[in-house]
């Protein structure tokens, strides 16, 4: 990824972020463990600075053994359990779509 890149990305992020926003609020419960899945996208080298300048809310994860270095994005919707699986499957589908190389983080907490 280079920074010209960034703009189409925080468009598909916007829209992403829109389509978790509704699979959130469609979720009929909230029931469930207490999870931290959240939608990763891998970002090369470029600096967590640049990406946040870009519009872009997160974090960067340092490269290990196990994964490769990512920026976790936000996921600004309501609900910890159901409703914020379903939105976190809405964003990692709309980005997939568009293209962008992105994974989807599961935690429990």
């Amino acid at each position: 990824m280079t920074k010209n890149q960034l703009p189409e990305l925080a468009a598909a992020v916007a829209r992403a972020l829109e389509a978790g926003k509704a699979a959130a609020e469609a979720a009929p419960d909230d029931g469930g463990s207490a999870n931290l899945d959240r939608v990763y996208v891998r970002v090369g080298l470029l600096r967590e600075a640049t990406i946040e300048k870009a519009g872009i809310l997160g974090w960067m994860q340092a490269a290990t053994t196990y994964h490769s270095r990512a920026f976790h994005l936000s996921a600004p919707f309501g609900g910890q359990g159901n409703r914020r699986y379903a939105g976190v499957q809405a964003m990692y589908k709309s980005l997939k779509a568009e293209g962008v190389d992105c994974g989807v983080w599961y935690q429990m907490d």
